[in-house]
């Protein structure tokens, strides 16, 4: 992981609200005696960088932290505890049940599961359910009393079976994080201009439909990207293990020129027609309101009678017109004409 990487990965999990609040919710649950599960995606955004902050997290608190891998243990989950965090197992009888094991961990004294959070991570769903059932057993015998927690990483389709406290990646953080994890880092990622860094942000947003970790790699090329995103993103979908059909990567880019650049044509006739009312109301072929006239028929009205306005306006009623055109039918802006649009209304 290079340093750009750590970079966003610490924006994402200790900047960013849901993300944040994500971790925090598990700490507090573990620092006030209960287990958890933390339902996670197939590739969590920078996953070592989110068990670093909720490790400084939880080490706020007084309990030790133990990290066990679940493919390396070949117990049960009951068996490994007893044999590696409960030294005393006097009076202990082996029975073939969870309830046996957990009676008698949570009414020990003094072994060191007491003062400890076990995170496993790495289990499989077989593994997880053999996890939480002891976990349940074990919190219902300590009853309230002192004892140790458990912290399991758990796929992001499990479905809650116990009592155990369930966070759910996918409920916890929105699709919201996503774009303003992806509007911060454009905003000091991008040496364009306030609009341009929108819609750079919106486009991420929606090629990438809420990949983080995609979405920082597209940004941290923004000057290709913005020139050519079809390119860039297509070189970086295997790297992601994303994939997007050329029409749904021009559909997203077209979506996203039509949510931002429409308004600002929009802008344009308005306050055109405020500029010139008493010229379009003398004109007969209209037959709406001047407020009413659209970009299409303002153009063919001055057109050819350009000598009525500023140079200026005859130039950018053209442009506006075009680029209105273009969006109307389906068409990309290439990345000059986006520029061009974008910097007369950045000055405003």
């Amino acid at each position: 992981m290079d340093n750009r990487d750590k970079l966003f990965g610490k924006i994402w999990w200790e900047d960013l609200n849901g993300p944040r609040r994500f971790l925090v919710e598990a700490s507090n649950i573990l620092s006030g005696g209960k287990s958890v599960v933390l339902c996670l995606p197939e590739r969590v955004p920078w996953l070592k960088i989110m068990r670093e902050v909720l490790e400084k997290l939880l080490l706020k608190g007084t309990q030790t932290i133990k990290v066990l891998n679940a493919e390396k243990i070949f117990d049960t989950p009951q068996e490994y505890v007893l044999k590696n965090f409960c030294a005393n197992k006097r009076g202990f009888r082996a029975y073939n049940s969870t309830t046996a094991y957990a009676k008698f961990l949570a009414e020990s004294t003094g072994i060191e599961l007491n003062d400890s959070c076990l995170w496993i991570r790495k289990a499989e769903p077989a593994q997880v359910e053999q996890w939480l059932t002891f976990i349940a057993e074990y919190q219902k015998f300590l009853a309230g009393r002192k004892g140790g927690v458990f912290l399991v990483e758990a796929g992001d389709d499990w479905i809650p079976k116990s009592e155990v406290a369930t966070l759910s990646y996918k409920k916890k953080i929105s699709d919201y994080d996503s774009f303003a994890f992806n509007i911060f880092v454009a905003a000091d990622f991008a040496n364009e201009n306030q609009l341009m860094k929108r819609y750079l942000a919106e486009l991420v947003t929606a090629l990438t439909e809420g990949d983080v970790e995609f979405g920082a790699a597209c940004i941290a090329k923004s000057d290709a990207f913005l020139k050519n995103p079809e390119k860039v993103f297509e070189d970086l979908m295997w790297e992601f293990n994303s994939s997007k059909s050329t029409e749904d990567i021009e559909q997203a880019i077209w979506m996203t020129q039509i949510k931002l650049v429409f308004p600002l044509v929009e802008t344009f006739r308005r306050n055109f027609v405020h500029r010139y009312e008493s010229e379009i109301k003398n004109f007969p072929a209209h037959h709406v309101p001047p407020e009413e006239v659209e970009i299409g028929a303002l153009y063919t009205q001055f057109n050819t009678r350009r000598w009525l306005i500023s140079e200026a306006d005859a130039n950018d009623l053209e442009f506006y017109r075009e680029v209105r055109n273009k969006l109307a039918h389906l068409r990309v802006l290439p990345f000059d004409e986006l520029q061009k649009i974008f910097e007369k209304n950045s000055r405003r």
